[in-house]
C-alpha cells in the first residue's frame, strides 16, 4: 500500500504529456455555469415549458462536454 492519496486513475502517469486546453478556471465557470443552467432548465419543466426546459438541459450538458468538463471530488482528493 502506498502513501499516496490520489487515485491511481488520476496521479499523473510518466510520459503522459497530456495538457487540457482549457485551464482549471476556465473548466470552473464552465461547470458552475452549466450546473445554474440546469437548474434553470429544470425550472422551465417543472412550471409550465417543458420544451424550453429540456432544450437548456441539454445546451447546458453539451458546452460542459465541449470544454471537457467533468466532476469528479474523488478526482480531487489529491489536490
Amino acid at each position: 500500500m502506498t502513501d499516496n492519496l490520489m487515485p491511481e486513475h488520476a496521479a499523473p502517469r510518466h510520459g503522459d504529456d497530456y495538457t487540457p486546453v482549457f485551464s482549471d478556471q476556465v473548466r470552473t465557470w464552465v461547470y458552475v455555469f452549466g450546473l445554474i443552467a440546469s437548474v434553470v432548465g429544470l425550472g422551465f419543466m417543472c412550471f409550465g415549458h417543458p420544451e424550453i426546459g429540456g432544450f437548456i438541459s441539454t445546451a447546458a450538458g453539451a458546452i460542459a462536454a465541449g470544454f471537457g468538463v467533468a466532476y469528479n471530488p474523488v478526482r480531487l482528493s489529491g489536490k
